[in-house]
């Protein structure tokens, strides 16, 4: 069964691509809006890495929306874990966008606070980062490898303690994975909200990778269970998976472009967050990136560029500068590594 990657801390990285290339990028979309021009939703990107930032496609690509998941104690907690959250809400921040924090276990070890630890470090947080306004309680609640997946009652507590620190805030309720057990647990999880949430979020790789029918659909499901706007907060056409196996690049392509068409189907579905970057070099894992690892363009990448030249009416120039050739200075997860072949 599908799943989502593990929380890591990746190592700094050289830039990708030289300078010169990173103006071209932006001159050639000076004209083309930020927002899409006719999807009724907005597309986002979910990645750990910081290397993405000095990506000229990312600047190219004009993407308001990412996410990160990050320890539930990083604000509580000074340490590496609190370092990395500065660098990256930073980073973003620095490319004017706005971020969608999603979070997990503590990086020391795989718990489950109380609320009173949980409401406690949300209040640090909202402190210490009082520009982040988007957020998920706790990141696919429901899947057997978080420990809120026979406590749906404690995950709606971390809701309900989010939502009491930050009101104004985009508290989206579930953050589920469109798994085996999403009915039953939602069912559970909905009768210890305070309050009706006016916003979900779930992980539906699982329609987007089996191309399931819209009817019998997860996403379609979790809409029938719930009121209110749905984010996709986790997505993407699958390369590889360790319980899977290597799936291919073809046929991740096409899982982009299910994902891509599900928001047709209902309105409520406003927001999409694809994951991830670029190409881990371990083929032990997780890949679902739109680059490899050596920074070339995969074919599910250039089903989003199609599709946003569609929607931004983009000039062929404009196109082309949303993958430009990669310089000297293209950053490569295996470097200096030797890979197993995948």
């Amino acid at each position: 069964m599908l799943a989502s990657p593990m929380l890591a801390m990746r190592s700094g990285r050289g830039a990708l691509g030289v300078a010169v290339v990173a103006v071209v990028c932006v001159c050639a979309l000076a004209t083309a809006s930020r927002a899409d021009a006719s999807w009724r939703f907005e597309l986002g990107i979910g990645e750990q890495g910081l290397e993405m930032f000095s990506d000229p496609r990312f600047t190219a690509l004009g993407l308001e929306h990412l996410r990160v998941v990050l320890p539930y104690d990083v604000a509580c907690r000074p340490g590496p874990a609190q370092h990395y959250a500065d660098t990256w809400l930073g980073a973003a921040r620095s490319a004017g966008a706005r971020p969608l924090v999603a979070f997990a276990s503590s990086w020391r070890f795989w718990d489950l606070p109380s609320y009173r630890t949980y409401l406690r470090c949300m209040r640090a947080f909202h402190l210490r980062y009082p520009s982040v306004r988007d957020f998920n309680p706790w990141n696919e609640a429901n899947h057997g490898s978080q420990p809120t997946y026979h406590n749906p009652q404690r995950a709606a507590g971390y809701y309900n303690a989010l939502r009491r620190v930050c009101r104004r805030c985009n508290v989206a309720a579930g953050d589920v994975l469109d798994w085996w057990n999403m009915r039953r647990w939602v069912l559970q999880y909905k009768r210890h909200l305070r309050g009706r949430p006016r916003l979900w979020s779930m992980h539906n790789y699982v329609d987007v990778n089996a191309l399931r029918p819209w009817r019998t659909s997860g996403t379609r499901q979790l809409l029938q269970l719930t009121s209110g706007r749905l984010w996709i907060s986790e997505t993407a056409g699958i390369v590889y998976y360790v319980r899977e196996g290597h799936l291919g690049e073809r046929r991740a392509a096409a899982a982009t472009r299910r994902m891509l068409s599900l928001p047709s189907h209902s309105r409520r579905i406003t927001r999409i967050y694809a994951y991830q970057w670029q190409a881990e070099c371990d083929p032990h894992t997780w890949d679902s990136a739109w680059f490899r690892p050596n920074g070339a363009a995969r074919p599910s990448y250039r089903v989003v560029v199609a599709a946003l030249a569609r929607e931004r009416h983009l000039s062929a120039e404009a196109v082309k500068a949303l993958n430009p050739p990669l310089g000297p200075g293209a950053h490569d997860t295996c470097a200096g590594r030797d890979p197993e072949p995948r």
